[in-house]
């Protein structure tokens, strides 16, 4: 039965159950028993309800058995992040004060997977507040990626990623504003898809606050799966407008175009002095280019409008800051802003983080400076969105290295990591990411193969606003001419 189940599709999954070929409880015991299994080394599902999931899968068998469907995820285990609330579980953001947080009401995306049929047995693990490049907290300690224990699964979806990886659930759901499900699908090798902003609703999502009604700037939510198809699966199920908007507002994400590799335009972006990426990296996407021009894909390598890196990179730390400022003190916030001259003038001497003032302005900075610096972005987006116009798909970086291992002092801004050698700092993890999450573009994130240490790589897909099937779709198509997804050694199902 592990053999069948463990590494099947949530599609494949839905399928034997529909054709009473498993049962949802025998899906299901499967996953509990691989978590039960490697849960203590790994520590990605955190929380579990495996009574109610029991009861939901019986009944699930016994619906089918009534010939009734209650939707392409019938009967279909899964775990979701611990940022999501989910009705009688704990839903903690790993922060202490939530611990004991259970949520009366399901997050609009938990109750249309639930409405598909989907059985949530646990949840996965996160940073504090999902606010950190790695999966540790003080609740429920540190996650391990499942292709070497002394590295990091990433964050905040690293729970999430490392199982999918590893067995322990056929699907995810994640969110992104800082790379949260891009690099964690990159360190584990899975696939992860940050949806075009403002498609996925993020009511019922820690951060912000229990309770919160109003849609932030930058994040979304978006699905994690160990196959590009199962993406778009969970993408159908729930992009749809707020309940409260839906009356007037519906949401209908246009078919990719293209049927094969070579119908796409690419342009291959993966060199800028702001943040060079590791060589073992950049040999590999050297490699996918010349894969894809010999497979008849038109790629032309560049800079989309000639605009750096860092002309993104700083708007987008001026405006996170903004999005995180909400949860600081006046004092804290007020220190932060009139702090950033002075690091914006020696920064480098005192080993600041590099535009890191931007970041510090944008947490204390007025509403009217906010609306202009959104016209400036709104203003860059055009300009960039007419890359478009000539391309259907920019690939770039996830990260500048393949996972990194477990590094939880000093503070994040003082954290290192080391590309070809050199010291660079740590949040240069979210520099690549930041021109999709500023512009709300969709990106998807596949594996294409690994380092020289068996470690994972993947490249990240960015399409035109609302162009979201159409990057899985490339994910998808490309994943037949790579090594895709891999289980990781010591996680091969016993069969």
């Amino acid at each position: 039965m592990a053999v069948s189940v463990a590494y099947s599709s949530a599609k494949q999954i839905a399928a034997k159950i529909q054709k009473k070929s498993i049962t949802s409880r025998e899906a299901l015991e499967t996953f509990i028993a691989r978590n039960d299994h490697f849960g203590p080394k790994l520590n990605a599902v955190i929380a579990t309800d495996y009574a109610a999931a029991r009861n939901r899968a019986d009944e699930a068998d016994a619906a089918i058995a009534r010939g009734e469907r209650w939707g392409p995820l019938h009967g279909v285990p899964m775990t979701i992040k611990d940022t999501w609330e989910v009705e009688g579980m704990t839903a903690t953001s790993g922060a202490p004060q939530l611990q004991h947080h259970k949520p009366k009401k399901n997050a609009p995306v938990v109750e249309k997977l639930l409405s598909a049929g989907a059985i949530i047995y646990g949840k996965t693990n996160v940073p504090l507040f999902a606010t950190d490049l790695q999966s540790f907290n003080k609740v429920y300690g540190t996650t391990n990626n499942p292709w070497d224990f002394e590295r990091t699964p990433g964050g905040s979806s690293g729970g999430a990623a490392a199982a999918l990886a590893a067995g322990l659930t056929p699907m995810e759901f994640g969110s992104d504003i800082g790379g949260s499900i891009r690099t964690p699908a990159h360190y584990c090798g899975v696939f992860g898809h940050k949806v075009t902003h403002g498609i996925v609703s993020m009511r019922g999502h820690i951060p912000g606050p229990p309770g919160t009604l109003s849609e932030p700037d930058l994040a979304v939510g978006g699905p994690l799966a160990r196959t590009a198809e199962d993406l778009q699966l969970l993408l159908d199920l729930t992009a749809s407008p707020n309940e409260d908007i839906g009356a007037g507002w519906q949401i209908k994400l246009p078919a990719c175009k293209q049927k094969a590799l070579k119908d796409f335009k690419v342009l291959a972006w993966f060199e800028d002095p702001l943040s060079p990426v590791d060589h073992e990296l950049a040999q590999a996407y050297g490699g996918l280019i010349d894969k894809l021009r010999a497979l008849g894909v038109s790629v032309d390598v560049g800079t989309p409008n000639a605009e750096p890196l860092t002309k993104y990179y700083e708007m987008y730390l001026n405006l996170l800051g903004s999005a995180i400022g909400a949860s600081i003190q006046p004092l804290g916030r007020s220190a932060l802003y009139w702090g950033s001259s002075v690091v914006a003038k020696l920064g480098q001497r005192l080993k600041m983080p590099p535009l890191i003032d931007n970041f510090m302005r944008g947490v204390g900075q007025s509403h009217i400076d906010w609306l202009r610096m959104n016209e400036r972005r709104q203003r860059l987006a055009a300009k960039f969105n007419r890359t478009f116009n000539d391309y259907d798909i920019v690939l770039m970086p996830v990260v500048p290295t393949t996972a990194i291992p477990h590094q939880q002092k000093p503070e994040l801004p003082f954290r290192h990591i080391i590309v070809n050698g050199e010291k660079r700092n740590y949040t240069e993890n979210m520099i690549w990411i930041s021109v999709a999450t500023l512009l709300g573009l969709p990106a998807t994130s596949a594996p294409i193969g690994s380092d020289s240490q068996g470690l994972p790589i993947n490249v990240q897909i960015m399409g035109a606003p609302y162009q979201d099937k159409s990057t899985i779709k490339f994910a998808s198509l490309l994943s037949k001419h790579t090594e895709g997804f891999k289980v990781p050694p010591g996680f091969e199902p016993k069969g």
